[in-house]
């Protein structure tokens, strides 16, 4: 018999019409159209005998499945039949070993490859930087314990491993975090059978850090004003001082300033806008700058070299073709303004890191950068400052009914917010106080 007897041209021809359409190609393939009642739909398939029964093998859709194609298909199909075998039962048999060839390679995955599969599947598409914290928080505390270990075998036991290294380095919230993260883990590896059960369940808050209180940290005043005169013998490099003084004018997170551009200041408008990339709820936020916060930009801009306020390496890259280096710019790690305050906190200096200990220890205790955000937005309350102000102010994304209905930017009122505290901050540290208003 004749195969290939149709043409490309042919087939594009293939109209429905109000009733099904089967159309020979030859050597068993055969070309389907549903009548346009049933959607239209043109399928191929090869038809043979098996068992004194004839018998239908899909060969796929068009267009989705070229003639081609369904020609390979149709090939294929016919050689099972000259083997003595049905096609159809035999890509079932097929597909059922190949689950089961998956189901059992899932079983034997590791929990590092777990991880993995929890990284591609929820956490690069459902947290901002792509699960790139989560996975450092996973080489540092987990992977060394139990990295290796098949997923499904492990027991609380581990996880009591894992969480104990943690509480020996006296990292009690770390350790809180890590059972929670894990926990999400091993849930989506339920979903994917590639664990039976969670380890984690047996295991609280209670048991592992403890129950944590919120941090209250915020500075008086009194120590605003003690903290000028230490930062200034704390030998701490004067663009980090002027980003201190910047983080507590503006509530700003220490990330979003580590990662602000000039460009994203505008001089003549007194503003600096937050991109929703920077900010950590990933809303654009614009932030009125005081008198007081410019003062700071302008110690910065004594250091300005390239596009970032607070400029990190520069990298060098060769471009071959064109036989030039390219400049490549980054920021400052917020890392690196956390720990250089933190160094001139502790009470033991580490190794190869300053040794101007306790240089920025207040009277109320430790306190980081994060605390200069909640300082601003407490100090601003103590100004008589409303709090629906205060927490745009701070970009704060309101919750409930309220979040819902009470949409209002309140930009002449938070200017007003930033201009007083501003001026506060400059009676404080005895800056050159300048009329915002």
């Amino acid at each position: 018999m004749a195969e290939n007897k149709f043409t490309d041209k042919q087939l594009r021809a293939l109209k429905p019409t109000d009733r099904e359409q089967n159309v020979g190609d030859g050597g068993g393939l055969w070309v389907r159209v549903l009548p346009a009642s049933k959607g239209g739909t043109i399928n191929f398939y090869y038809r043979f005998t098996s068992q004194g029964r004839e018998r239908r093998y899909n060969c796929g859709s068009y267009p989705a499945t070229s003639l081609a194609e369904a020609r390979k298909n149709r090939n294929r199909a016919r050689e099972t039949v000259r083997l003595g075998l049905d096609p159809v039962i035999k890509e079932e048999q097929d597909r059922r070993t190949a689950a089961a060839n998956q189901a059992i390679e899932e079983s034997t995955k590791s929990v590092e490859q777990l991880f993995n599969d929890w990284k591609q599947v929820y956490l690069s598409v459902h947290r901002k930087d792509g699960g790139k914290e989560v996975e450092a928080a996973f080489r540092r505390d987990v992977f060394p314990v139990i990295g290796s270990m098949r997923a499904k075998d492990v027991k609380l036991a581990h996880i009591n491993q894992v969480i104990d290294r943690i509480l020996e380095r006296g990292a009690r919230r770390t350790a809180n975090l890590t059972l929670s993260i894990m926990r999400q883990m091993f849930r989506h590896g339920m979903g994917r059978a590639i664990v039976e059960t969670d380890p984690t369940l047996g295991l609280t808050k209670k048991h592992a850090g403890g129950k944590e209180t919120p941090v209250e940290r915020n500075l008086s005043l009194a120590e605003i004003e003690l903290l000028r005169t230490k930062i200034a013998s704390s030998e701490l490099p004067e663009r980090h001082q002027a980003a201190v003084w910047l983080l507590l004018a503006t509530g700003a997170r220490v990330g979003e300033l580590a990662k602000a551009r000039w460009g994203d200041i505008n001089i003549t408008d007194k503003t600096w806008k937050i991109p929703a990339e920077n900010s950590k709820n990933g809303r654009e936020h614009l932030i009125h700058l005081s008198a007081f916060s410019i003062s700071q930009l302008s110690a910065l801009e004594q250091y300005r070299d390239g596009s970032y306020l607070l400029p990190g390496q520069i990298r060098k890259k060769r471009i071959e073709a064109a036989g030039s280096t390219e400049r490549i710019e980054l920021p400052i790690s917020e890392k690196t303004i956390s720990k250089a305050i933190r160094d001139r906190i502790r009470s033991e200096p580490l190794k190869r890191r300053t040794r101007r200990t306790q240089t920025l220890l207040l009277p109320g205790g430790e306190w980081s950068p994060h605390d200069l955000r909640r300082t601003m937005a407490s100090r601003m309350g103590d100004l008589g400052i409303a709090p629906h102000i205060i927490e745009r102010c701070l970009n704060h994304v309101q919750q409930g009914i309220v979040g819902v209905y009470q949409r209002q930017e309140y930009l002449p009122e938070r200017k007003a917010a930033f201009e007083k505290w501003g001026r506060r901050l400059a009676r404080i540290l005895g800056a050159r106080e300048e009329d915002n208003a």
